[in-house]
């Protein structure tokens, strides 16, 4: 029979409460690995006693890839296949354990955009080259869970806004009786709401007024 690494089977007791169930819903992992992360452990070998929240996820997702074999302490020799730098083998692993269903175009994209990878760094069959070292090239999700569907929504805060138009009180103005309409710009992925103002119309040349103005107040071109 083949000996398991004690430091294996600890580690599948503190994932425990993750491997016995049988479906996640959503938000259920993060929870609960942030309850795990809570929690005082006698640590084979170590004098602490806590284990950080990213620890126990990369021991969830080598299970999930590897079964008790993940958990076995072993020298890593999965480094030596990918051209890209440490640094950046984390950032993307772990853009892909956040969010299982991001492409390795979307991975791509949020480094750079956050600044994380230089454009023109990453390709992106290095970046599938890495996945498919650590068992995570397909996008994954159970069909069982909800989850809210929409026709589009935009990854990154400043590439939509779009406006929404409220009908405000008739006031008086120099031409008399007036009706208002609250004209508002919201960005999509943040839903930061970028401008607000009170406006005679609710005509597209309304909304575009509005829209400069918004662009002006966050010191944007127009």
């Amino acid at each position: 029979m083949k000996e398991i690494d004690r430091k294996a089977i600890f580690r599948l007791s503190v994932l425990g409460a993750l491997v016995s169930r049988e479906n996640l819903q959503r938000g259920d992992l993060q929870q609960i690995i942030h309850e795990l992360a809570q929690q005082r452990y006698s640590i084979p070998d170590s004098s602490r006693t806590q284990i950080g929240e990213k620890t126990i996820e990369s021991w969830y997702y080598d299970w999930k890839r590897d079964g008790i074999d993940g958990l076995m302490q072993q020298k890593r020799n999965d480094r030596g296949l990918s051209k890209i730098a440490s640094e950046l083998q984390e950032a993307i692993l772990n853009a892909k354990r956040e969010n299982p269903k991001r492409s390795i175009r979307q991975i791509k994209q949020l480094l750079e955009s956050t600044g994380i990878a230089a454009k023109g760094v990453l390709s992106r069959s290095s970046i599938h080259r890495l996945l498919q070292i650590h068992g995570m090239s397909r996008m994954t999700g159970s069909a069982s869970l909800i989850e809210e569907k929409r026709s589009f929504c935009a990854e990154y805060a400043g590439t939509i806004w779009y406006g929404d138009v409220l009908h405000g009180p008739a006031i008086p103005t120099p031409q008399g009786i007036r009706k208002v309409y609250l004209v508002s710009l919201m960005d999509d992925a943040s839903r930061l709401l970028a401008h607000s103002v009170f406006c005679l119309g609710e005509t597209a040349l309304d909304i575009e007024g509005a829209l400069k103005q918004a662009v002006l107040k966050r010191g944007l071109p127009v």
